[in-house]
């Protein structure tokens, strides 16, 4: 099975299959402060490595944190020290703020790359086994199947 790596990040998006400049990144944040903190920072992106994957990173008070990529193959999850998730995204929030003064929306991709490149290459990062992952597996590989046929 593949194992992920880090994804280069550069101003010509090099790491990136991209079709069209419209729409290509989808950043999420989502901050829940109910009955318990509950933080999740999710993207999804058009890779060359990986094809179209989701990352999301979610904080629920604990001393450690997760994240999961979702690949069509695949569900990875990672377990974290939380310290990570303060600090990036504490950096995601001051960029996005910072990009209020222009007219351009902000593109939030370059933070969550730099926020998966820090976990994958942590050194108390652990790679865990999905729960989902069959199930998911099983879910893809069968829409892919039907969508085969109806062709």
């Amino acid at each position: 099975m593949q194992k992920l790596k880090p994804i280069l990040y550069d101003k010509d998006l090099s790491a990136f299959k991209l079709s069209n400049d419209i729409d290509i990144f989808d950043t999420n944040l989502f901050l829940e402060d109910y009955d318990w903190m509950h933080y999740t920072l999710s993207s999804r992106m058009p890779t060359k490595a990986y094809g179209v994957i989701t990352i999301e990173f979610e904080y629920f008070g604990a001393g450690f944190s997760t994240m999961k990529v979702k690949t069509a193959k695949k569900i990875y999850t990672f377990q974290f020290d939380t310290k990570l998730f303060h600090k990036h995204l504490i950096k995601f929030m001051q960029k996005h703020i910072q990009q209020w003064e222009t007219k351009e929306a902000f593109f939030g991709i370059e933070e969550v790359v730099k926020f998966y490149n820090a976990v994958l290459t942590h050194p108390k990062t652990e790679e865990k086994k999905s729960d989902d992952d069959e199930l998911y597996c099983d879910v893809f590989w069968s829409r892919m199947r039907e969508n085969s046929h109806e062709e």
